[in-house]
This record gives C-alpha cells, structure tokens and sequence, in this order.
C-alpha cells in the first residue's frame, strides 16, 4: 500500500517534473557554491574553478594553525606591509586588485579583524583591519566581548528592550566561555555549504509540499473515495501506508537532494577546516558549535522542518480535500515570516524567531541573538525550535490518521 500511494504521487506528470525540478534546482545550488569561491591572480582579475581553488587552498594553508597572538601579530605585520605596496596606495583599481590578491591567504582572518576592532558591536569597516598594529594583537578576542558588551549595555541599545536581565548574561556566559584562540584553516567548503544551504532546504519544503499535497485529497479530486471508503482496510491500513508515504518521500527525497548537495560542494572545495569554530564565518554568533557540527545542525533541522511542513501539508489536505490549498502551506510557512519580518518591528522579528522556516534557514538562525527567558531559564531558539517542531511533527500524524479515517463518502 505504501509503495502504491508513493507511485500516486511520484507517476503522475506533475509528480515526476517536481522531482526532476528538486534535481535540477539541487545541481544548481551545487554550481552557485563552488563558483562562488574566486582567486585574485597576479594580475588583479578573478579566477574559478578547481585550479583557482587549488591556490586558494594552498595560500590560506600556509597561515593555517591556532590563531594565537603571535601568529595575530604576524597577520596584522603582513597585512602592514602589503598596504604599504604602490600596488594598495595607487589610485588605479585594477593595481589595488593585486594587492587584494596577494591578502587571499589572511583575507578570513582581517575580516573577523574587522568586527574585533570595530569602534562598535554593529559597525563594520571593510579597511579597518588596516588601522590595527601589532600591539593590538593581545585584544583580539576580549575585544569581541567587551564590544557585545557595550551594547548591551548602551541605552539606546535595541537589547534595552528586546532582551531581559537574565538574556543579556545568558549572552555574555556565551561569549565568555568560548574557547579561545581560534584555529584558523582554508574552511570554504563548509562555508559554502551553510552560506547556501537554505535555498536547497526551501526547495525541498515547497517540492515535497506540492508532491504531498494530493496524498489525502486526490480521492476526493478523482471522485474515487466511494471505493476507497468501502474498501475492507479503505479506514484503517489504507489511512496509515498514505501517512508513512509521505514519511517516505521526505526522508528520501530531502536526505538525497542534502547528501547530493554536500558531496558536490564538499567534493569540489574540499573537507579541509571542518573543525574550526563557526565564528569563522558568523563572528558574532553565540553558538559553540564548530563548522561540521553547524553543517549537521542545519541538516537535522532542516528535515525537521521539511517534516513538519509536509505533514502539515498532509493535514490540511486531509481537512479541506483540496490539494491546490493544502499545496499553499509551505509557501506560506516561508514566505509569510519574511514579509512580517520586513516591517521592522523588533519586538515582532524576535517573536518570528520561532517560527518553523527558522529550521529551514539556520544558517541565518545562527547569526541571530534570539534567545527566550522561559520559567527564569534561558533558552537558544533553536533549543527550542528543534524539540517543539519534533513534536508537533509527531503529533500530525495521529490527526491526519483520525481525520482522514473519519471523512464522509461525498
């Protein structure tokens, strides 16, 4: 039975384009991710490809290691004497290029310089790095504390009155207890990999949406739910294989379209820099996961989320016998946060930090500082998010069963 409702939904015409389109749409992302990484060559134009990868890898290897103060200072010495070059004082952009060229190797490292000297939390000065001596190079990570700090602290701060007594210490234990120093690494696969991973995983979530949405509906659409109903396991084992069916598509499908995107991604820029921490790529993020574990994060969650939306899918199209409304679900699950989010309210955005296309795109959930004090404890969102839409996921299950089962011969 569960075979046969697969079929119903993956044979049809639509069902087959959805996935062909699931796969095209994986490739591409796949594409973007690679080519995204560039080397600068010495002549100040932008190379792709494995070859500029290669180099890109080697030069960033030659300062790999712990990112402690003296391999600081040696970046802030280097990066000193490459903007002293006619190359980075010139007026000509293109010689400004090969100056930028030949940083390639420090480049991850000035940018986190960037927001660590930074005159504010929230300020960010792409030539900062430049001002930086090598005297400075002791206040690298106490500086990123102590900016997050004073900006808790400032009174026309947003935390003032987005985050209670008890959030603002929860953030700074975070921030106090990450291990330092750092170990720096060529990571851009990993990087890539979480830069781009919410447009695979929404992908999914519309995809599967729209293959699930006609599992209990289609019945009605192809007036066959007399027989269907009247049929001896028609109220029982039929109800069950159409819930397990769709378990299926999403764990196959989703799990598939992730581990395709991983290989691709990782096959083509490599596994190197798995294990440095995800301040890396996200300075500003309170989580201590390392980018391995960020990439794992963001796979669990994101099949979570596909779960739940699907099975919310299911549900709906259970309740209203309509595919073409149930079909709408994941749509609205993703794009009705982004738009209220866009009205710049604080107290809103904090709020839709729960909602369930934060599982989708946790690479942005990463970044952000939505935490939630809760009976005098403090909470991550995705502390929350990931057991609260687990269970909620569970809980469709025996409601689509119960309703679907229940439904009158029209």
């Amino acid at each position: 039975m569960v075979r046969y409702e697969v079929k119903k939904a993956l044979g049809t015409v639509g069902g087959r384009l959805a996935a062909l389109l699931m796969l095209l749409l994986v490739l591409l992302s796949s594409y973007l991710s690679v080519s995204e990484v560039e080397w600068i060559n010495e002549a100040g134009e932008p190379e792709t490809g494995f070859a500029a990868v290669s180099k890109l890898r080697r030069a960033q290897k030659e300062w790999a290691g712990t990112l402690d103060e003296a391999r600081l200072e040696a970046v802030i010495r280097e990066n000193q004497r490459l903007c002293a070059t006619p190359e980075a004082q010139s007026k000509d952009y293109n010689q400004n290029d090969i100056a930028y060229g030949w940083k390639q190797g420090i480049l991850p490292v000035l940018n986190m310089m960037n927001y660590a000297y930074a005159s504010d939390f929230q300020e960010y000065d792409w030539y900062r790095n430049e001002q930086v001596t090598p005297d400075q190079a002791g206040n690298f990570y106490t500086n990123r504390t102590r900016l997050m700090k004073q900006w808790l602290e400032a009174e026309n701060s947003s935390a003032a009155y987005l985050l209670t007594e008890k959030e603002q210490a929860y953030l700074v234990e975070q921030y106090e207890t990450l291990a330092t120093p750092f170990l720096y690494d060529y990571s851009e696969g990993w990087i890539q990999l979480l830069t781009n991973s919410a447009s695979v995983i929404m992908i999914a979530a519309l995809i599967l949406g729209y293959l699930c949405a006609g599992i209990f509906s289609n019945e009605f659409r192809w007036k066959s739910d007399a027989v269907f109903f009247s049929s001896a396991l028609g109220r029982d084992r039929a109800v069950a294989a159409k819930i397990q069916a769709g378990f299926l598509m999403v764990s196959c499908i989703y799990w598939l379209a992730v581990t395709l995107y991983t290989l691709i991604t990782l096959g083509f820029l490599g596994i190197d820099g798995w294990n440095c921490p995800l301040q890396i790529k996200m300075w500003k993020s309170f989580y201590h996961l390392k980018l391995w574990q960020a990439w794992c994060l963001t796979c669990v969650g994101g099949y979570i989320g596909n779960l739940f939306s699907a099975f919310l899918t299911m549900w709906v199209s259970a309740k209203t016998r309509s595919s073409m409304f149930a079909a709408t679900v994941p749509f609205l699950l993703v794009f009705l946060p982004n738009f209220l989010d866009n009205l710049g309210n604080d107290r809103i955005s904090k709020l839709l930090g729960l909602c369930p296309d934060q599982l989708l795109q946790i690479d942005q959930a990463l970044r952000y500082f939505n935490v939630y004090e809760i009976g005098g404890r403090v909470f991550s969102a995705l502390s929350i998010l990931l057991p609260v839409f687990s269970l909620l996921t569970l809980l469709l299950a025996p409601l689509m069963y119960r309703e679907f089962r229940r439904k009158q011969i029209s």
